[in-house]
């Protein structure tokens, strides 16, 4: 340990991803003194743009959907707006692979009626849900258990299954309903079922957000933050946290120690389980058992020519049962226009995720094999990418499987046990941008 003296500041922040910045801004605009430690050499955590020879592409986080009042606050506030883009109205457009080509997701009621996705027998059967008991007792099903028992087979197989893929790189025989789509979980719960719940909250809902980005890609939004929160310290760990002798915290770095009043810990469930050990008598090792998916993510770039498809929408998601081995595409170019040279697109696939993790951990060249492979067949491809990058985030995304109550349960036993201290982060309650940001702003409230 550093004999330097020890700094003392209202409130530090571990962790300068996403969920971590927006808690230390919110503190800070609260008007306490705040320091944000972050391990690796830059902000952002997952929100990670990379631009390049004109090509710009998402390597995390595609697109953040203002579906909470506290991201447009947040963007505002840290004088982001006029860097604002909004999605193509093209990106509203989904496709699905399926019988070896790609059909668009189904948009109202008569495109549902058309739609190859789902037999017949499948879309009759949606006549029957509304009258479809709920489970005995406190039952926590897993999402393919939910849906089968509502919808059928074929919702999970077409519509259900892939989303989750396309959120969580998930497994939906192991994701729990209630902890992973709880909105859902929600309408049987409040309504006794999904279709009659839908069509009350549709009554009276606010109009859906808008997907955005910003002119130099979503990283912009935690190196604005980061610039006006001041004091971001990157490439400086925390090595420890223990009580201080007056009250609050000591955190422990290689560059000195720091004491505060009040902590946050915004930092993956491994490492706040390790974190957080000394002071909870090792409690907080069950932490780390939080399951996370593995994903590679590959930026593409090809001369619009050499690309068949038109790529009139956001892109399309990848059934397991369907035979390709990406989990989908986004048609990055076609949501946001600018982010390719002219005449090219630009492409982002995925690879690997719960259901099929060790692909996330082949070897460069197997990982674009498999890739390009795929987009061939799918999108028609007759020459090769003019630009390619891959981005491996070997503990992409926390699952929220059967039984993560017990996790959530864990953290607020700690909280409660640590007066000062709040525990954030993706691995307890949402693992979107926007939840993100609306979990950190309530927590810093709280805090």
């Amino acid at each position: 340990m550093s004999s330097q003296p020890t700094e003392r500041v209202n409130a530090l922040v571990v962790g300068g991803g996403i969920s971590g910045l927006a808690a230390a801004f919110e503190l800070k605009r609260g008007g306490l003194t705040v320091a944000v430690l972050e391990a690796s050499d830059r902000v952002g955590g997952a929100m990670e743009t990379l631009a390049a020879e004109g090509w710009r592409f998402e390597l995390g986080p595609s697109t953040v959907l203002e579906s909470h009042a506290s991201v447009g606050r947040l963007i505002a506030d840290c004088g982001l707006a006029a860097e604002k883009l909004t999605a193509s109205p093209a990106a509203r457009r989904r496709y699905l692979w399926k019988d070896g080509r790609l059909v668009p997701l189904p948009a109202g009621p008569l495109g549902f009626l058309a739609t190859p996705l789902f037999p017949p027998a499948a879309k009759l059967r949606l006549l029957r849900e509304p009258w479809v008991p709920r489970p005995a007792g406190d039952v926590e099903e897993t999402v393919a258990a939910f849906v089968r028992r509502r919808l059928g087979p074929a919702f999970l197989d077409y519509a259900v299954g892939p989303f989750v893929s396309g959120v969580y790189a998930g497994d939906p025989e192991r994701l729990s309903v209630r902890w992973a789509v709880p909105k859902i979980a929600a309408l049987e719960r409040e309504h006794g079922s999904l279709i009659r719940g839908a069509l009350a909250r549709r009554k009276g809902s606010a109009p859906r957000g808008l997907m955005i980005s910003f002119r130099s890609g979503l990283e912009e939004l935690p190196r604005c933050l980061a610039r006006e929160i001041g004091d971001v310290r990157t490439g400086v760990a925390c090595t420890r946290l223990r009580r201080a002798d007056g009250g609050g915290f000591v955190a422990e770095t290689a560059a000195g120690t720091i004491a505060a009043e009040r902590v946050v810990l915004a930092v993956p469930a491994d490492v706040a389980a390790r974190l957080l050990d000394e002071l909870t008598a090792g409690r907080s090792r069950a932490l780390a058992e939080i399951p996370y998916a593995p994903v590679a993510v590959a930026g593409l770039g090809y001369r619009r020519a050499d690309v068949a498809h038109p790529l009139d929408g956001f892109g399309f998601l990848a059934p397991r049962r369907e035979g390709l081995r990406i989990l989908g595409c986004l048609f990055s170019s076609a949501v946001f226009p600018e982010r390719a040279p002219a005449g090219h697109v630009a492409l982002s696939a995925f690879l690997g995720g719960r259901t099929d993790p060790e692909a996330a951990g082949l070897g460069d060249d197997e990982i674009f094999r498999l890739i390009l492979g795929d987009l061939r067949q799918a999108l028609g491809i007759t020459g090769e990418p003019v630009f390619r990058h891959l981005r491996r985030w070997p503990r992409a995304i926390p699952q929220y499987e059967v039984g993560h109550g017990r996790f959530v349960a864990l953290a607020r036993e700690i909280e409660e046990s640590l007066p000062g201290l709040a525990i954030g982060g993706n691995f307890l309650s949402g693992v979107s941008v926007p939840d993100c940001i609306e979990n950190a702003v309530a927590l810093a409230r709280g805090a």
